[in-house]
């Protein structure tokens, strides 16, 4: 990232300070120290998070980097197939999830695989009932909703890119304007972990031009990103700064399809951590 958001934070704070007409300077003096000390000492509440901070976490997230393999499954230039879905996270795993990060985090692995078993059609119905009781617990039903937009009958290439970054930009916006920016780097972080996991699915097989399409580049840019992202927000949100230090060895492990593949049980113990 270019700015730091702690370091823009502790400015924030001290110019609140000399510009409020409430109080004295002296007071207003101590208050920014105070907001500075506990940005140092990594103790700050989320409600201190600026709009400026705000604005730029919620551009980041909307600039993840795109890949062009959605659309070229979709128009059928790449097929994959699958012939072992043990590797998905079983629905039953719901049960034993209590947390808000960890629901959060499955939320992102259930939409990882729910989009998977679109794209070789496949029975969703199960993963569905998951996704609607796990959004309901994180009051984020509304993320569901938006996810069951269907696109235009033979979408062009303009129009599904369209389409999905619409999507994508709802989603970001409802989350941010409830409060929930963690919630959606939760859910973003875990289905970079879950798409790790088909890479490295041994049974995987992609038939056309994956590779040129990004697919490798994607991840380890996205999970980069969510590294940068979690790092500087860890202040706000102290389940994230366990969620960057979890998924930072992934960027390594997704160089390749034959990498993945050569750390699979890594990988896969990544994501048992991220639900722990």
């Amino acid at each position: 990232m270019k700015k730091s958001f702690i370091n823009l934070l502790a400015i924030s704070a001290l110019m609140f300070g000399m510009a409020s007409c409430g109080g004295s300077q002296k007071s207003n003096e101590e208050a920014a120290k105070n907001e500075e000390a506990a940005v140092i000492a990594g103790n700050v509440p989320k409600d201190l998070l600026t709009e400026e901070l705000k604005t730029e976490t919620i551009q980041l997230l909307k600039d993840m980097p795109d890949s062009e393999i959605p659309y070229r499954v979709y128009n059928g230039e790449v097929k994959l197939g699958i012939e072992n879905l043990g590797y998905m996270l079983p629905t039953s795993k719901a049960n034993d999830i209590t947390t808000s990060a960890q629901k959060a985090r499955a939320v992102g692995i259930y939409f990882a695989d729910l989009n998977i078993l679109r794209a070789i059609n496949q029975p969703t119905v199960d993963i569905e009932a998951v996704l609607a009781k796990l959004t309901a617990d994180l009051n984020i039903s509304y993320v569901q909703n938006v996810m069951k937009d269907k696109l235009p009958e033979n979408a062009s290439k303009e129009e599904f890119k369209e389409f999905t970054q619409k999507q994508q930009e709802r989603i970001i916006d409802e989350l941010a304007a409830n409060d929930k920016i963690d919630v959606q780097i939760e859910i973003l972080a875990g289905m970079a972990v879950e798409y790790a996991c088909l890479m490295a699915n041994p049974s995987l097989v992609i038939e056309g031009d994956a590779t040129s399409a990004g697919l490798s580049e994607n991840m380890e840019k996205r999970v980069a990103m969510l590294g940068e992202i979690t790092e500087d927000l860890s202040a706000y949100y102290p389940d994230l700064k366990d969620l960057g230090t979890t998924i930072a060895p992934l960027q390594e492990k997704v160089v390749s399809v034959s990498t993945a593949r050569n750390s699979n049980a890594e990988i896969m113990g990544i994501r048992d951590t991220l639900l722990q």
